[in-house]
């Protein structure tokens, strides 16, 4: 399976961003999240939380929210 996260300009996530992205520290945005490659009448996405690590361990102590609920 894919998953891919669209950054949107809307919160009614009718136009995606197209080409680069350019976000501020902090700065509310809208992103779908979408698993491709399931049968999704059996399988389910739900994200409480997504966060990014400056190295592959995702229990390092530096982090940045992505993704808070």
């Amino acid at each position: 399976y894919q998953v891919r996260m669209i950054p949107y300009e809307d919160d009614e996530f009718t136009r995606p961003y197209t080409g680069s992205v350019d976000a501020k520290l902090n700065q509310e945005m809208h992103v779908e999240v979408r698993v491709e490659g399931v049968d999704s009448r059996q399988f389910a996405l739900v994200m409480d939380t997504c966060w990014a690590t400056p190295v592959n361990d995702p229990d390092y102590s530096l982090r940045w929210d992505l993704i808070v609920t």
